[in-house]
């Protein structure tokens, strides 16, 4: 072998060398010291029957809500989880904080979006929401729509509403969250909602009932009403602002129940899947946006939709003045596109602005008695 090539190779395995040390302290610290400041905590029940990897991240928050690798968390077989910080971390600490295990999933993501970021968001799809609500509302008011979409549309949404409703399963949980919604949010909607509504719908029945020749002609020689007052006044409701605006944020308070929230995905999937297996449904949509009559209402919801999905998603994983992409946020969302579910332990400092939206949807976790 000669010379240059033997020198080749052993600056080649000292970089490879160099590069595996430089990972392996990256991720869990100085590889000469011992970690030694563990932390045993009572393992929760839902997580005793997952199977899989056994070690996990443990994360810090910091005061802007972004996350900082502090340790490991592993989870024994039987009721208890050891989290083990990284001995050169001096600054954290468990004795004055809060620790959260959490699946890797969108619960997990939108709980760790920062306050202010979740308003901005409101705020991005409140502006979408009254542009696609403008949108549809010219799209359905035109005749095109009425000659060659609206009775293959409804026929569609009836025939997967009616695929739903004979799952027993997704019966029970539709009819559980109307019961949660009508007990415990309809109120308070109604209240924010009667004084824009009842004045056109009052307006619609009085249009109904008042009697014109062409009306009783129709209802004596073949039994119809005229319900077109009824439709012009749903539109009108529909493109209300006011009515915009407190559907949007009632819908957000109602999301943050964590029983609608399960119900709702539950749902949401099963109804998107029967959509999305109706092969109607694409030829539709295909037609649609093809077609010239539609063209400039379809281009001008694409570049707004587009719009609002980067800003919303820069702000999902943005943390911090700059809103840096956070790494505990795009860990989050790696695993959710990948499909493969995995767990994080977050250190929580007990402080109002950090802990306030964690703690209401998750249990910190207890105390491992010796």
């Amino acid at each position: 072998m000669r010379q240059g090539t033997a020198l080749t190779h052993l600056f080649s395995l000292v970089i490879l060398f160099v590069f595996g040390v430089s990972g392996v302290y990256a991720f869990s610290g100085s590889p000469f010291l011992s970690l030694k400041r563990t932390s045993d905590f009572v393992r929760p029940e839902w997580s005793r029957e997952i199977t899989g990897p056994h070690g996990y991240p443990v994360y810090r928050l910091r005061a802007d809500g972004s996350a900082l690798a502090v340790g490991r968390v592993i989870l024994h077989g039987g009721e208890r989880i050891e989290v083990s910080l990284f001995p050169d971390l001096d600054s954290v600490a468990l004795a004055d904080s809060d620790v959260i295990l959490m699946e890797t999933n969108a619960q997990a993501l939108w709980a760790l979006v920062p306050p202010s970021s979740k308003a901005e968001v409101a705020v991005v799809l409140e502006r979408v929401a009254r542009s696609m609500r403008d949108r549809f509302v010219t799209i359905v008011r035109d005749p095109a729509f009425d000659t060659n979409y609206r009775e293959r549309l409804q026929e569609i949404i009836e025939d997967a509403y009616t695929r739903l409703r004979r799952n027993p399963v997704l019966n029970i949980a539709g009819q559980s969250m109307t019961e949660i919604f009508g007990s415990e949010y309809s109120e308070r909607l109604a209240d924010a909602l009667l004084p824009v509504v009842l004045p056109r719908m009052r307006q619609a029945a009085f249009e109904m009932l008042t009697p014109s020749w062409q009306g009783v002609s129709g209802f004596v020689t073949e039994g119809k009403i005229d319900f077109e007052p009824i439709g012009r006044a749903a539109v009108d409701i529909l493109a209300d602002e006011t009515v915009q605006r407190v559907a949007v944020n009632n819908m957000f308070d109602v999301a943050r129940d964590d029983r609608v929230w399960r119900l709702g995905v539950l749902l949401a999937d099963a109804y998107v899947d029967a959509l999305s297996s109706d092969p109607r449904l694409e030829k539709l949509v295909e037609d649609l946006f093809r077609d010239p009559a539609f063209r400039a209402e379809m281009q001008m919801l694409e570049r707004e939709s587009a719009a609002a999905m980067t800003a919303v998603f820069s702000r999902l994983i943005g943390r911090g003045a700059n809103a840096k992409p956070d790494i505990l946020a795009v860990r989050i969302i790696r695993y959710i596109l990948l499909n493969r579910p995995r767990m994080v332990a977050v250190i929580v400092p007990k402080e109002p602005t950090l802990s306030r939206e964690l703690l209401y949807r998750y249990t910190p976790l207890v105390r491992y008695a010796r």
